[in-house]
């Protein structure tokens, strides 16, 4: 779950003026999707300041629906990231390696279950994703599915280690007649894996959330696209991995590529 010891910003809508904005949607649950399930897509990301989420979900009303289960509309992930001693899985995304791999363990906190995860990146810009169903310890999943990551070409499995924590809270939504989805990322909070509880320094995204538009080809006329044009809102590389690794990580690291992201971060909205 978040961190209890990180506070809310001043900046993120409260929870009732969000829910007060989804009670708007129509709604659909995960048997709803067919062509926007989308595990084979192309994505485009938005870094946008939190203050503006009410107006960003009060424009998608129109033409979106709102993902529900059980009664729920807003749910939190916990995420742990692997890599190699050496982050190599990292290193392969900031030097813009092409064919390369994040490997993740999910835990759906609202829901119960748990999935360990493979995203591809290939070389003609496309996320693809498969994922198994696990059990709920990240590190027996790993343990337990070293087959799982090999099938789909994950190099070197026995070297990877626990490095990154990643949570949020997510809103999802979903055009089914275009295909694609949005999700709202809130309250983004990275933790380095390898630190004890008692010693970690988690740092959360407090001044901004992250919007992600998936497709199944790129479509720059979406209605999506076409809100964050007319709010002069440009699509952004934003790996969570890599920016947690980037603003967490102990030890010197590799971050050239990150630091415009970076400085904005600490500059605020």
């Amino acid at each position: 779950m978040l961190d209890p010891n990180i506070s809310s910003p001043a900046s993120l809508p409260v929870e009732g003026d969000i829910d007060t904005a989804l009670s708007a949607f129509s709604r659909h649950g995960l048997s709803d999707l067919s062509n926007s399930s989308l595990m084979n897509r192309v994505d485009s990301k938005f870094l946008l300041p939190t203050s503006s989420l009410i107006d960003v979900i009060n424009a998608c009303q129109d033409d979106y629906s709102l993902l529900e289960i059980n009664g729920l509309t807003k749910f939190i992930y916990e995420n742990l990231y692997f890599d190699s001693p050496s982050l190599n899985l990292y290193h392969h995304h900031h030097n813009r390696k092409l064919n390369r791999f994040k490997v993740r363990h999910r835990h759906y906190a609202d829901v119960g279950t748990s999935y360990l995860e493979v995203k591809f990146k290939n070389n003609k810009g496309r996320t693809i994703k498969n994922r198994c169903l696990s059990v709920r310890d990240p590190i027996a999943a790993l343990e337990n599915n070293h087959d799982f990551l090999e099938g789909h070409g994950v190099p070197k499995t026995q070297e990877l280690i626990a490095l990154q924590n990643c949570t949020y809270q997510r809103v999802s939504l979903a055009n089914e007649k275009r295909g694609e989805r949005i999700t709202f990322d809130l309250g983004v909070t990275f933790s380095d894996a390898k630190i004890s509880s008692s010693q970690k320094n988690p740092y959360q995204l407090s001044n901004y959330f992250i919007a992600e538009l998936k497709q199944s080809t790129l479509d720059r006329e979406s209605p999506f696209y076409r809100l964050m044009r007319e709010m002069s809102v440009r699509p952004k590389g934003f790996s969570k991995y890599c920016m947690g690794v980037a603003l967490t990580h102990t030890q010197p690291i590799k971050k050239n590529r990150f630091k415009a992201n970076i400085l904005r971060l600490q500059k605020g909205a």
